[in-house]
């Protein structure tokens, strides 16, 4: 794995959250309502493939604890345990010190320590390290590998879409969501894509176990 990227991902956040503390501005959301709109279709396509059966979730790049927090609040999510992992230390202090739910836990992390059968990820690939596209894209399917071979279910994640892959200027990776489909096809498995009318720049994508789909 690129330590450099770590390194640096880790030097950004800590500084934005020492900044705004635990509030979306602290991990880079433009507002709360639009963090949340991307858990709801990410939760949404979670349990459409669990079928009603007890969820398990692997959160990867947690921050500072929204959505134990917001997934606390839900009533129609049959939940049995989440792990929220996250590469900055200093956030995942922040998370066990105050986030107290019986079915959740905090480590440090980039992929899940053991097999989970969802692995999440919202937002956690949007801010580049790096202005350099093919590198930052071969980062972020290196770190999907790690967490696929961790995951027995599905893989759910998010990110910005544009015509042509970029980085901003404010270092946003936006992607190509044919590659990233294409992609993640020959990597992992089916593979489908998620838009929302109110999030017209975004994409989910949900990689499904072959198995499931056979099945």
């Amino acid at each position: 794995m690129n330590e450099y990227f770590f390194s640096s991902l880790i030097q950004k956040y800590s500084t934005r959250f020492q900044e705004y503390g635990a509030t979306p501005k602290g991990s880079f959301w433009v507002s709360k309502t639009r963090q949340e709109l991307r858990f709801e279709i990410i939760l949404r396509e979670v349990k459409k493939i669990s079928r009603g059966n007890p969820i398990e979730i692997a959160d990867i790049g947690c921050g500072y604890g929204a959505l134990a927090n917001y997934l606390s609040l839900r009533n129609d999510i049959n939940l049995l345990s989440y792990e929220g992992y996250d590469i900055s230390p200093e956030l995942i202090t922040e998370c066990n010190k105050r986030i107290r739910f019986g079915w959740a836990r905090f480590q440090e992390g980039f992929k899940p320590r053991k097999t989970m059968p969802f692995s999440i990820m919202s937002g956690t690939y949007n801010l580049a390290a790096t202005k350099d596209v093919f590198a930052w894209e071969n980062y972020i399917f290196e770190c999907l590998k790690k967490c696929w071979r961790k995951t027995s279910k599905a893989m759910v994640f998010n990110l910005q879409i544009s015509e042509r892959a970029k980085i901003s200027e404010s270092s946003i990776y936006f992607s190509e969501k044919n590659k990233i489909i294409e992609t993640c096809v020959a990597l992992f498995g089916p593979t489908r894509v998620i838009f929302d009318k109110d999030l017209p720049n975004d994409a989910t994508f949900s990689v499904i176990n072959r198995n499931l789909v056979s099945g």
